[in-house]
């Protein structure tokens, strides 16, 4: 990229061949991502913008930024954020990038919530990033949640996103393996609902390039994949009310 001329409409173009070559999915997708994050705009002003020319440093930052993403980088990680929900959650390499699927955790927890009638209570358990306890607590405005991890980085990170999205009077994370209590947490003994999405991967198994930079800690569970998995759905029962979830 050493001319002088590199509109955003040839940044794109040069970008998503060079995407292709690298077998990366979605190669247009993330070039208008990474450019647009560069650009402080939204993903659609860039067709508005096909013309202008970015400032030498902006490109610079492009041309890093695509660099790390053709060495599977995640680009949630590039940029720092990923949308969940509607809702934008900041990511680091500390927690799980959250994925679209995940969003029926949400959909399930909020159904059930807004069938009790009255103000419920959520425990997310392997919170990562908190994006299913504040997406499931934005839902529910009469919900209060208890997001905890066993890493105190990603409790650090889901502490954030909390703070960022005016959640962090209902949504408490604190550090906690599994299913045991937090000993600071002043809330009750028994959730209404109790929401997950744990390592599930094999040791061993096959993942995608991009997904080898993720943490192991969000990703593995012993030789089946069922390490987290089991415990989790054997004690669960203990921590909920009657008509839990």
């Amino acid at each position: 990229m050493s001319e002088k001329n590199w509109t955003v409409l040839k940044l794109l173009s040069w970008t998503t061949e060079y995407f292709q070559k690298a077998e990366l999915e979605s190669p247009r997708l993330l070039a208008e991502m990474l450019l647009s994050h560069v650009l402080e705009c939204e993903r659609i002003e860039l067709y508005t913008r096909f013309e202008h020319l970015p400032t030498d440093a902006q490109r610079a930052t492009f041309r890093e930024f695509v660099r790390r993403a053709g060495q599977h980088e995640p680009v949630a990680y590039l940029t720092g954020t990923k949308e969940f929900y509607s809702l934008p959650m900041k990511v680091t390499p500390v927690v799980l990038i959250p994925r679209p699927e995940t969003e029926m955790l949400v959909d399930l927890a909020v159904t059930h919530l807004r069938s009790l009638g009255r103000p419920g209570w959520v425990w997310d358990i392997c919170t990562g990033s908190g994006c299913v306890a504040l997406a499931t607590a934005q839902q529910v405005p009469t919900t209060t949640v208890l997001a905890t991890d066993i890493s105190t980085d990603a409790v650090a990170v889901a502490h954030d996103n909390a703070t960022s999205l005016g959640l962090a009077d209902r949504v408490t994370c604190l550090q906690a393996d599994l299913l045991t209590r937090p000993a600071s947490f002043d809330g009750p003994e028994q959730f209404d609902v109790i929401t997950a999405n744990p390592p599930y991967v094999a040791t061993g198994d096959w993942v995608a390039p991009s997904v080898t930079r993720e943490p192991d800690l969000a990703l593995y569970a012993g030789e089946t994949g069922f390490d987290i998995i089991t415990p989790l759905v054997r004690s669960a029962g203990e921590r909920l009310t009657p008509d839990g979830c």
